[in-house]
């Protein structure tokens, strides 16, 4: 009974772990896909992504529009400029995700990993975006 007590706290211990840089920066490289602006979900099978690449620079997919921007990152604290993005119309629902995405992108305070999502956190520590790696799609270039 011991053992397994202690396997399940060993399991539940790395579950939690995050990805940290040697520098004590959350790994933000790559493509994430959306899964909550704040406490609600994304639309089912949202294009609404965000990538970070080299030299603060960030972009993606706000649910309808492309959007591109600068952020920064020292240790855990997180923000972005404001962004630009294309201006085409889709569905009422995506383009009110997409005001909710981007409004939200102006919270963010802090980034944290947790469980393999990115939380992006405002300055209270609440949740602005949640978001887990994106699978490399055929459309991607």
């Amino acid at each position: 009974m011991v053992k397994v007590m202690l396997l399940a706290a060993i399991v539940g211990i790395t579950g939690c772990t995050s990805t940290i840089s040697a520098a004590g920066k959350p790994d933000l490289m790559g493509a994430w896909t959306v899964e909550y602006i704040g406490e609600r979900p994304v639309i089912d099978n949202s294009p609404a992504y965000i990538e970070f690449a080299e030299e603060g620079r960030v972009g993606g997919n706000a649910s309808c529009n492309r959007f591109t921007g600068a952020y920064r990152l020292s240790g855990p604290s997180l923000t972005f400029s404001k962004m630009a993005s294309t201006k085409k119309m889709c569905f009422p629902a995506l383009m009110e995700q997409e005001a909710r995405f981007l409004a939200a992108l102006e919270w963010v305070a802090k980034a944290q990993m947790r469980d393999g999502l990115l939380n992006l956190l405002d300055a209270q520590d609440g949740v602005v975006l949640k978001a887990s790696r994106r699978q490399k799609q055929h459309s991607d270039s």
